[in-house]
């Protein structure tokens, strides 16, 4: 940040000092000009047959008194105040453009963006261990981010679904929540079941009223869901309903794209089976 600030800075002054000094420039050039101008015209004065001294010198006097008044009169004053004023104005305004740049007023980035996406990426590439020490920070800009973009839906699920494949799974779940409450309506079966996995896994693997009603609306947007399946499954088997554990188990196994996931399922329902012909 102070670094961006001193840049500004100094852009703002190399403005100011470059429109500054040409002025300088212009007027020293016009002054010489006109000095030589007056030397070559008091030359020819001189020169000139037929006219007496005092009427020369008369001659010369007028155009001294002309080389001076346009050199350095009021006007040239005047118009080096507004020179400084105008350059003074111009390097301003240059600081603020930049400045803008990084806070925002222009909307054509932030800072504090720029700044998110530091600690976002630190987070995504850390170790477990690193996370767990970042997690305060970054739980922080991780909040504020998805309170300003709320209204893009397509930003909260991608950073939802990585947190959940992170098993990070109560980051993930406020996430997941956002886009519930803003997208209630849109959003399909696929991805109301990955919440109610994240909402299931964050409450301790518990099947609290909120994950159970939940995960009716998941079967009801999607009946053939493996992951709510699964999940409604595991809801039978904590109630000791092995039956229903088994269907809805085996439904979901037809499902599972995934030959690893497939087979432990699998081997599951095998268990059940066998623990129901005891």
């Amino acid at each position: 940040m102070l670094i961006i600030l001193i840049t500004s800075i100094l852009i703002s002054l190399t403005i100011y000092l470059v429109f500054s000094s040409s002025y300088g420039e212009t007027t020293n050039d016009r002054k010489k000009d006109n000095l030589s101008l007056f030397n070559s015209e008091s030359e020819v004065i001189s020169s000139m047959g037929g006219l007496e001294q005092s009427s020369k010198n008369r001659l010369k006097d007028e155009r001294e008194i002309l080389f001076l008044q346009d050199t350095a009169g009021k006007h040239s004053i005047n118009l080096v105040g507004r020179r400084k004023s105008f350059s003074i104005a111009l390097g301003v305004m240059s600081l603020f453009i930049t400045l803008s740049v990084y806070f925002y007023p222009l909307d054509l980035g932030s800072y504090s963006e720029l700044e998110d996406a530091k600690v976002f990426k630190s987070f995504f590439k850390g170790s477990k261990e690193e996370r767990a020490k970042n997690k305060g920070l970054f739980k922080k800009s991780y909040l504020d981010y998805i309170d300003k973009n709320a209204d893009k839906s397509n930003y909260i699920y991608t950073l939802a679904k990585s947190l959940k494949d992170l098993e990070e799974f109560k980051l993930s779940r406020l996430a997941y929540r956002s886009l519930f409450i803003n997208n209630r309506d849109d959003l399909n079966g696929d991805i109301l079941a990955e919440y109610t996995q994240v909402l299931y896994f964050s409450s301790e693997r518990e099947f609290t009223e909120q994950v159970k009603k939940l995960l009716d609306l998941t079967l009801l947007k999607n009946p053939d869901n493996p992951i709510a399946l699964t999940l409604k499954g595991l809801q039978y088997l904590g109630e000791k309903n092995l039956d229903q554990t088994v269907i809805q188990w085996t439904k979901a196994a037809s499902f599972i794209t995934n030959e690893g996931e497939k087979k432990e399922l699998e081997i599951a329902i095998e268990a059940l089976n066998y623990r129901r012909n005891q």
